[in-house]
Formats: structure tokens, sequence, C-alpha cells
């Protein structure tokens, strides 16, 4: 009996123009990729009181988990609908290391309150791990905004989230 191979799937970002999420999003469903939009919990005040609702982080971002040829095709129809990140200075699909994207879905999940985008530049320095909290095993960097020490967690080129405030004992260096 022939063994069947499994084509490799990566993670890719893209940039979804004029506000098409849904339809793009709907698209790659149906194609049976995954996908993820990373999403926070925001509370509104109105007239009839105090609600929550989930808005992306990022506007016009999102990920999906597909074979490199989908990736290119998906750009192409229809067409000016979504951008895909590519490689530094080639027009290659950039694929997002699984261990990467993992730590990305679990702290964008986690912490879906504090979350806030930042510049990926803020992503620097020396790796760390949390020990404890909320975002216990998360990895990224620590750096200091508006005088609190937060998690900095990037997707290489394309975005990066800073969390809430971590506390002094929760951070190991590991590198």
């Amino acid at each position: 009996m022939e063994e069947v191979v499994e084509p490799l799937r990566s993670w890719y970002a893209l940039r979804v123009f004029h506000n098409r999420s849904v339809e793009v999003s709907s698209l790659v469903e149906k194609s049976g990729c995954e996908y993820y939009v990373p999403m926070k919990t925001v509370e509104r005040t109105t007239s009839t009181g105090r609600s929550t609702v989930r808005q992306p982080i990022f506007p016009s971002l999102l990920f999906i988990r597909s074979e490199k040829s989908y990736v290119e095709n998906i750009r192409k129809q229809p067409k000016g609908l979504v951008g895909v990140y590519c490689m530094p200075g080639m027009k290659e699909p950039a694929a997002i290391p699984d261990e990467e994207m993992r730590m990305f879905i679990f702290v964008t999940t986690v912490g879906s309150r504090n979350l806030e985008a930042v510049d990926p530049a803020l992503a620097k320095g020396d790796r760390v791990r949390i020990t404890g909290g909320v975002f216990r095993g998360a990895e990224g960097y620590i750096a200091r905004i508006r005088n609190a020490k937060r998690l900095i967690v990037a997707i290489e080129g394309v975005a990066a989230v800073a969390t809430s405030y971590i506390p002094k004992d929760f951070i190991e260096k590991i590198g």
C-alpha cells in the first residue's frame, strides 16, 4: 500500500485590504485551511450601559496555515484583496515558524483584555520566559512601555503585541 504524504503547511501572514477580512477568512475557511485573527476584548460604554466587544488587535491582518502554493494563489484572486507578507527584498511568501506562531496565538488568546499592538522593533535584547501568572510559559522580550515591564511577543517583520505588566519575579532570562 502506498503511503500518502501530506503537503507541507506553514503559517503565513496576509494583509487584507478595504476591510474585507470577513470575505477573505470565508474563502480561506472554505478551502479547508486553518486561519487566525488576533482579537482583544474591549469595554464600551453606551447609552444603555457597559458592554464588551471583541475586535481585531491588528486591523487587516489575517494569519493562515496552508501550503505555499495556496498563499501564492490567494493574492491573485480577487485582485487587490490580499497582500502577502514576503521575505525582505524578495517576492516569496515568508513562512512563519510554527513555534513563533504558537506563542503568538497563546499570548493573544489568554491576554485578550490588556494587549496592545506595538512596533516589532521593540522585540530585541534578551529572550525571556514567563514563569507565573496568566502568561506562564510565554516567551518573548521584555520592554518598558509607559513605565511598566511588559512582555513583547512578535512575528518577525509582521506584528508585535505587548502584554499587561509582568512582575519581575515572573521573568526568567533564557538566552
